[in-house]
């Protein structure tokens, strides 16, 4: 869809760079409302019918239409992140209640529970960990820029929208007695940390590096020992490895996941290609000179807090990867939303200032008049 409109809207003039921008964005929306409609498509029936995975993906792509035809008409569309940020919002809420409430909506959905590869049936699966953690991440983020431009520059209360943000995500997968999730628990808990650093305008040193690296596995560890000492919690595998680390059996559970996890690189033909993408968009978005890339220094440019943005996104995935048993798998599901999510964020922030040189040089080179060519 993305190369289509590239096609279509193809060459370097600013009309056309501004069509391709617009056409990206919207693209990018839908894309991203795809993963909320395939969960609120559980709250109908659809096993119970006749054909009953035409009803499934008839219901996400109603849902996802739905969600982002109503996120480009509200009143946060002018605002460049504003639909991803209501769609971001919207599945980390329906994510984190079902999650709390039995994950029911998760069930056999194309990004949820599989009852018969019967991995788990509670919590964030390792499919949804990837784009639990990613709309988070940007939820948070377009809350904190929010809150900066109504304070006036104020950035205490767009770090109270991190924190709120990430509590609510961390708690929601990895308290034991909700989802128990180890892998969203380590990955999340850096990346929202490098967030509030970001929003707060604190510069990173080596001592920060290292509280927020280990700070996704010192709660991990809170949650092990809560589970484990507190029965009322509810039994779960987190609990049970800190049972195993206290009694000096943790290394057999390690060197399963540690292989699990080099596995799932021969799940099939296309799973050695993940890392090659996660490794090639990482270097886009750090150095996008170097693969001669115009949108993302224009987006860097238009919103600076962009960069730490999609870095903490990037790094969420990548997180995931490593800390979680299933793998590659982590990012590799979550690449299908996240690549037109990046791309479309990257092209809406880089079309508002594409578009406001445009105006500003179309008007400037005008005798009065505006010119034909200049969009209204």
């Amino acid at each position: 869809m993305l190369g289509v409109i590239a096609l279509a809207s193809w060459g370097a003039a600013p009309q056309r760079r501004l069509r391709r921008a617009r056409g990206w964005r919207v693209a990018g929306v839908f894309a991203t409302a795809v993963p909320a409609g395939t969960f609120l498509a559980n709250l109908v029936p659809w096993w119970l019918f006749g054909h009953p995975a035409a009803w499934l993906y008839g219901l996400a792509v109603a849902w996802a239409l739905v969600i982002g035809a109503g996120a480009l008409a509200g009143p946060w569309r002018r605002d460049p992140l504003g639909p991803f940020g209501v769609i971001c919002l919207l599945t980390l809420v329906v994510l984190g209640i079902d999650v709390m409430t039995g994950s029911r909506l998760q069930m056999e959905t194309p990004f949820g529970l599989s009852v018969l590869e019967a991995g788990r049936f509670y919590g964030i699966g390792n499919e949804a960990l990837g784009i639990y953690g990613v709309t988070a991440l940007l939820a948070a983020a377009w809350l904190a820029l929010a809150a900066l431009r109504r304070s006036a520059g104020s950035r205490r209360s767009a770090v109270l929208a991190v924190a709120v943000v990430g509590v609510f995500a961390v708690f929601a997968s990895g308290w034991p007695g909700f989802g128990g999730k180890v892998g969203g628990t380590i990955a999340m808990v850096p990346c929202f940390g490098l967030l509030a650093l970001a929003v707060a305008g604190i510069r990173l040193n080596w001592r920060l590096v290292l509280i927020v690296a280990v700070s996704g596995l010192a709660l991990f560890a809170v949650f092990a020992l809560v589970s484990y000492f507190t029965p009322a919690t509810g039994k779960s595998d987190i609990g049970s490895f800190a049972g195993s680390a206290l009694h000096g059996h943790a290394g057999a559970v390690l060197l399963r996941k540690i292989n699990s996890n080099i596995g799932s690189l021969s799940v099939n033909a296309l799973s050695p290609l993940s890392p090659v993408v996660v490794v090639v968009s990482g270097l886009m978005l750090w150095r996008p000179s170097w693969f001669r890339l115009k949108t993302v220094p224009l987006a860097y440019a238009a919103q600076p807090m962009l960069r730490a943005v999609m870095g903490v996104l990037w790094l969420m995935l990548v997180l995931g990867w490593l800390a979680d048993d299933s793998g590659v798998i982590v990012p590799a599901t979550a690449l299908p939303i996240v690549l037109p999510l990046g791309i479309a964020i990257l092209a809406a922030f880089s079309g508002r200032d594409e578009q406001a040189r445009y105006v500003n040089s179309a008007v400037a080179g005008s005798s009065g008049s505006k010119p034909a060519d200049q969009p209204a």
